[in-house]
């Protein structure tokens, strides 16, 4: 073998590897955590699975200290003016929701696929121009993640308060 039959084969073997790696890289899910909300000794994370892609998920991980019960999760809409109004994933219509609990029950985590919270949102005609999680537990236990928003991208994010210090 010829030394530039040699440097063939190493750039071909490079630039292969560099191809592989990159397969691999891009086919991890992406996984944005968007909140984390704690109250009564509970924490509430909302993160966005893969948010730039046709299958974009929403994950609502439930952590608590005590055994966690059965879990409801709820979306409310907060309109600039008037009442909120709470509709359970069921009511808008979500389809695949997932819902896994852990070995000891003390996290829950309720997954469902963001193109079915868009859809949901379209069919009952409600202007989602803020919006915020909340999850119940059989005790009647109550908690609530921060406010979001959607991007010009569909993209969850915090929209700014306007109170600073």
């Amino acid at each position: 073998m010829t030394q530039e039959q040699f440097s063939i084969l190493f750039f071909a073997l490079l630039i292969g590897g560099a191809l592989w790696f990159r397969h691999w890289y891009r086919s991890k899910p992406r996984t944005y955590k968007v909140s984390e909300q704690v109250s009564g000794g509970r924490l509430l994370a909302v993160t966005e699975i893969n948010p730039r892609w046709e299958t974009a998920a929403i994950e609502l991980k439930m952590t608590s200290r005590d055994a966690i019960g059965n879990l409801q999760a709820f979306v409310e809409f907060i309109p600039v003016r008037g009442e909120m109004l709470r509709l359970s994933l069921e009511e808008l219509e979500i389809d695949d929701i997932i819902v896994q609990c852990g070995e000891n029950s003390r996290q829950c985590s309720i997954t469902f696929e963001k193109r079915d919270l868009m859809r949901g949102i379209r069919l009952r005609e409600i202007k989602p121009y803020r919006f915020r999680f909340v999850i119940t537990d059989q005790d009647g236990f109550v908690i609530k993640s921060h406010v979001f928003g959607f991007s010009s991208k569909y993209m969850l994010f915090r929209p700014d308060t306007g109170r600073y210090n």
